[in-house]
């Protein structure tokens, strides 16, 4: 009983002090925010420039798609090929702005269909530009190059520490019910 209690708060201490310097070390997310970061044909994505944009400005928003990573491991953008679906947005006097897209909606003049890759979102005003993009996944098929763990809420492209959160409680949990069985087990006996 002692040993199964010890090994259960050293898994809930681990997992608590884990969280705290995952989300302190964790990168600043993308500008423009991408939420969510994966998605497949009719998904609903919501493109948010965070902070820093001149109000008043009007920002252009265009979009690529390449079967590659169009971002460096540095989050720089490389891409070089063409974009297409141009849409404008003003930056509010918070100096941020927001839209919704959803995918294929006109955005290309090709059928994406079931070609995983990355759709890449270029912001650009006449004081600021920013690049980001989300992984297109038809059918759960992710292309070369995206983060596996990313989609798991782990890594710098993790969307929130929530699944992190929600392993930890279930870590706990499960060990609760295993030190009250054991504890049930010794009764019995």
């Amino acid at each position: 009983m002692v040993k199964w209690t010890l090994l259960t708060l050293a898994v809930a201490l681990a997992c608590a002090s884990a969280l705290p310097l995952r989300t302190a070390s964790a990168q600043q997310p993308r500008d423009p925010l991408i939420s969510p970061q994966e998605g497949a044909d009719g998904s609903r994505f919501q493109i948010v420039g965070q902070s820093g944009w001149t109000p008043g400005e009007t920002v252009t928003i265009r979009l690529a798609f390449t079967p590659t990573d169009p971002l460096a491991p540095d989050g720089t953008d490389i891409w070089t090929g063409d974009t297409y679906h141009e849409r404008q947005v003003t930056v509010l006097r918070d100096g941020t702005w927001s839209f919704p897209i959803t995918v294929p909606d006109e955005l290309f003049p090709f059928i994406l269909g079931d070609t995983p890759g990355f759709i890449l979102v270029r912001a650009e005003s006449p004081s600021k530009n920013a690049s980001n993009a989300w992984v297109y996944s038809p059918g759960g098929r992710r292309p070369p190059g995206a983060e596996a763990i990313a989609g798991l809420g782990f890594g710098p492209g993790a969307p929130s520490p929530a699944l992190a959160t929600t392993l930890a409680l279930f870590a706990a949990a499960t060990g609760a019910l295993l030190i009250l069985s054991g504890a049930r087990r010794q009764k019995g006996h």
